[in-house]
């Protein structure tokens, strides 16, 4: 099983990319706390690991190309959060996997939702891994 850090990174992934397909295309500011939880400063003003982490993760998602964003509020937020045409399809394209019994497809944003909600780590490390950072999945522009 892969490190905490890492389960906790892909779930990151998950709720800012979900975060951003609720109110796309529209931008919107995004709080750090939304996605890592509240977070307590230490007696020196600096932040948890935790809330670092997520920060984290919104500056990669940015540098590989998933999301977009203007400017940081300090460490707090970022302005003019939206997904780019990458997220957006990959979270649109059918799922490999369904969460009704019979055929129909089902998109990865509706599976990803509803891995998260079941705070089912090892789904959505798998989700994300395969479906979303995997190559096969991004559909032809």
């Amino acid at each position: 099983m892969l490190d905490v850090h890492i389960d906790e990174f892909f779930r990151d992934c998950a709720v800012i990319l979900l975060a951003g397909l609720r109110n796309f295309p529209r931008p919107q500011t995004l709080f750090v706390e939304d996605i890592s939880g509240p977070d307590e400063m230490d007696e020196f003003g600096l932040h948890s690991n935790r809330y670092l982490s997520a920060f984290g993760t919104i500056c990669w998602l940015r540098e590989e190309g998933y999301i977009r964003f203007s400017g940081f509020d300090r460490q707090e937020s970022v302005d003019d959060f939206v997904l780019t045409a990458t997220a957006l399809r990959r979270l649109l394209a059918p799922s490999r996997q369904s969460l009704k019994d019979n055929d129909t497809p089902t998109p990865l944003f509706q599976v990803l939702e509803y891995a998260t909600l079941q705070a089912d780590s090892i789904w959505i490390t798998q989700l994300v891994m395969e479906q979303v950072f995997s190559r096969e999945t991004l559909l032809p522009a």
